[in-house]
């Protein structure tokens, strides 16, 4: 067997014996079981109840119980007042944010490392920041790689402040940083180089705290752990603190669609959690930075708060620019980033439904046109400086029903979820 293989196989086991455990100590509903994993992904949980079921290591009583409909109450998660403002999370950024009770506990360490007018920097934590405002003896700055979000904080912060800046690529920043706090996707590749990052603005003496992935996100985590510390003392840092499960982060829409489409019972809207590691930094030292394979950067356009994002494209003729749909229902099941089904992708909104498209340059007209009011067969005409054929007008018409239909579901999804996170004995049919 290879590594991954019985990193696999260990892993399964392992979610099987928490699941057991957690029943064996009285738990009886999946929501209550999501809550007593180390945060394991209630995909993951619900397939290895549904294997454990086959395999009559559990009896069919407790497995209808577990997925029986209940009436939840909300003890743990207070508000999301951090979000209010800012863009739907869109899954092609890796996008999951803290909650208001993280961004308070993390705001108060930071508070308690740093001095009256430190500079604190942010690493892709738009939620801390507008949580930071309050902070007025310290000197935030956020570095942040999505535009979209970017503009939005801009808007109501100082420009000084906030930096559209994609860590993963773009020249370093300086400064001169009492405290950093960074929030990497959770790929050891990102985290990597995030860390590194922080070091070129972390001052010497200063803190570095990282949200990880803790050891029921997947069955590497024990190894990368261990990379992690070997490239940490590299860089000159030394461990303070690994305060597992201590952080929480709300579901996005994207990975809520998927929990719907995979049949996955309702769980709490902050059952992600993850590690903070805390790290000082002892030593200056002098490292390569990191390579990470660069994606392609998609076009987006946010349409009445949905975020459509569309790949990149060469040709700037006509042709065929509807929405081919690849899954069942269109939303991905999975948020993983080793989804071979990601590859499929030509358009991805904010909701987690995925197509192809031929002509994505006509569709991305057509979603311009869409956002600023105008007729969609003009601005399709404009862009090719010609009139359309009837069969391409045609091709231009369902291609704008297929949109406004599109939009139409998400908004009603969102209205809904908020019913859906403070259920009683609430269902979420197919739309």
């Amino acid at each position: 067997m290879t590594m991954t293989e019985i990193e696999t196989q260990a892993f399964e086991q392992a979610v099987e014996r928490w699941i057991l455990d957690a029943i064996v100590s009285g738990i009886d509903t999946f929501s209550q079981l999501i809550d007593a994993l180390p945060s394991v992904d209630p995909v993951i949980a619900f397939d290895t109840l549904k294997r454990l079921n086959a395999h009559a290591r559990l009896s069919q009583r407790t497995f209808a119980q577990l997925l029986a409909p209940t009436r939840r109450k909300q003890t743990r998660f207070d508000s999301s007042r951090y979000q209010i403002g800012l863009p739907l999370p869109h899954p092609l950024d890796f996008d999951w944010r803290f909650t208001d009770i993280s961004v308070n506990d993390l705001l108060q360490q930071v508070e308690k490392m740093t001095a009256f007018d430190d500079t604190i920097v942010l690493l892709g934590t738009p939620s801390l920041f507008r949580g930071a405002r309050t902070m007025s003896h310290r000197r935030m700055i956020l570095l942040e790689a999505n535009r979209t979000m970017t503009n939005c904080l801009i808007s109501t912060a100082s420009c000084t402040q906030v930096t559209c800046c994609d860590l993963l690529k773009d020249a370093a920043v300086t400064l001169s940083a009492g405290a950093v706090v960074l929030d990497p996707p959770w790929y050891p590749e990102h985290i990597h180089a995030f860390l590194w990052n922080a070091c070129q603005v972390c001052s010497l003496g200063g803190h570095i705290l990282v949200s990880l992935p803790p050891i029921g996100t997947r069955p590497s985590i024990d190894r990368e752990w261990s990379d992690l510390l070997i490239w940490a003392n590299q860089l000159g840092l030394e461990l303070v603190d690994r305060e597992k499960l201590s952080l929480s982060y709300l579901t996005p829409a994207f990975e809520r669609n998927a929990f719907r489409v995979a049949g996955v019972p309702p769980v709490r809207r902050d059952w992600r959690r993850g590690d903070l590691a805390i790290f000082c930094r002892v030593r200056l030292t002098q490292v390569q930075r990191p390579t990470v394979a660069i994606q392609d950067v998609w076009e987006e356009i946010n349409l009445l708060g949905i975020r459509i994002r569309v790949r990149p494209w060469t040709d700037s003729e006509f042709s065929d620019s509807k929405l081919v749909p690849i899954l069942p229902g269109d939303v991905l099941t999975s948020v993983s980033r080793r989804d071979s089904r990601r590859g499929l992708a030509d358009v991805w909104t904010s909701g987690n439904r995925i197509f192809r498209c031929q002509g994505r340059s006509i569709l991305f007209q057509v979603l311009q046109a869409i956002s600023t009011g105008s007729q969609t067969h003009d601005v399709v005409e404009a862009f090719l400086k010609r009139s359309l054929h009837s069969s391409e007008a045609e091709v231009i018409s369902e291609t704008t029903r297929q949109i406004l239909s599109l939009i139409n579901t998400e908004q009603k999804e969102n209205l809904l979820f908020e019913d859906y996170w403070n259920n009683t004995n609430f269902s979420l049919a197919a739309s």
